[in-house]
């Protein structure tokens, strides 16, 4: 009978210490999951500080500036934080294939049409894409709300989205016509934009701009081989200021890892989020 007690006993004991160690792992994690929460967040509001205080300060926006140099595993508190900051204004906004009434943007089908190509993907999608939001995005005024929905559209698949979705947007304003930044913009999204940019012309721009960020569009002009019909044939969609900008922040404390996205308006004075979401 003393033996039998003693193993119930032994038996509770372990019991009770086994939920006791749970419930506190339980507690730690929770207290984790929440500063690493904050921590997430305090990264993505310091990233609209850089870039409040960049839009003081510069006039244009270049991959050299402060803001675009990111931060990586910078230690706050108990954990650590990452945050780096995109440029929407360096891609494509394929809802400018249409406008918000449902009229097709010729010149810019056409251009989409030409990225397409330099990416190896069928140029046909371009006139397609632009059918199925006029077909089917009415009540959205004619638009993609994230460019992972492009897949709904007839034969674009994932693996499609995947060699393309590092070009384009949708979050840059399309009632703004300039909105592509001419500092900022990849070459194959460059090329796209007229088809009197040929691989020699956006070498050319690319390197000159390494030197000598574009204060102005007039400044293409100093690149050799711009003259005014070829800046002509695309100066309608570029800026040297950008005003749209994705902001990725990742912190970890312990082993619990927090990440965030948030696409952000710039004004002169305001940095505001738009579009939020947590991975």
């Amino acid at each position: 009978m003393t033996i039998l007690i003693v193993t119930l006993l032994f038996i509770l004991i372990i019991s009770i210490h086994s939920r006791s160690y749970l419930t506190l792992a339980r507690a730690k994690n929770s207290v984790n999951s929440l500063k690493s929460y904050y921590i997430m967040r305090s990264g993505v509001s310091a990233a609209m500080g850089f870039l409040e205080r960049d839009a003081k300060e510069s006039n244009i926006d270049t991959f050299s500036e402060n803001w675009a140099q990111g931060i990586r595993d910078f230690p706050v508190g108990d954990g650590i934080v990452s945050v780096a900051i995109s440029d929407e204004f360096s891609k494509f906004n394929i809802n400018t294939m249409i406008n918000s009434q449902g009229h097709p943007i010729e010149k810019a089908i056409v251009r989409f049409g030409r990225l397409l190509r330099e990416l190896d993907i069928d140029e046909g999608f371009s006139l397609t894409i632009a059918e199925w939001l006029k077909k089917n995005r009415k009540d959205f005024s004619y638009t993609f709300r994230d460019i992972s929905e492009l897949p709904l559209v007839s034969d674009f698949t994932p693996e499609t989205l995947k060699k393309i979705e590092k070009h384009i947007t949708v979050y840059t304003d399309r009632r703004n016509e300039r909105n592509i930044n001419i500092n900022t913009v990849g070459i194959e999204v460059l090329r796209s934009l007229s088809s009197e940019l040929t691989e020699t012309l956006t070498i050319a721009i690319m390197d000159y701009r390494k030197e000598h960020p574009f204060k102005e569009i007039a400044d293409l002009k100093k690149v050799q081989g711009i003259d005014d019909v070829i800046l002509s044939s695309f100066s309608d969609v570029i800026d040297v200021k950008s005003s749209v900008f994705t902001i990725t922040s990742e912190s970890k404390v312990s082993n619990t890892v927090k990440r965030g996205v948030a696409i952000v308006n710039r004004g002169m004075n305001t940095v505001k989020i738009a579009v939020w979401r947590e991975e």
